[in-house]
């Protein structure tokens, strides 16, 4: 993926939304406006809080998806309740 359309997504990130990033092993890194994404050649590197430091190719990125953040932490809640039902 080009290193211009990453940052351009992450540029659009506020307060209301994160952005998944895909990858082509199936990963997923979830970014919102609080990280810091940088380019250098054909790497990225993504600093986040909750992550650390995360270094990748920008080969390996398939595709970015931005998401309200509220339906986020909704399905994460759904995700949740759904497994401990499977406990008992």
């Amino acid at each position: 993926m080009e290193a211009n359309v990453i940052l351009e997504y992450f540029d659009k990130l506020n307060d209301e939304n994160a952005m998944f990033i895909e990858f082509r092993n199936r990963g997923q890194l979830l970014v919102d406006n609080n990280d810091i994404v940088r380019v250098n050649g054909s790497l990225i590197e993504i600093k986040s809080d909750s992550i650390g430091v995360y270094i990748s190719e920008l080969d390996e990125i398939i595709g970015l998806k931005i998401c309200n953040r509220v339906d986020l932490i909704n399905k994460a809640i759904l995700g949740e309740i759904a497994e401990q039902m499977g406990d008992s």
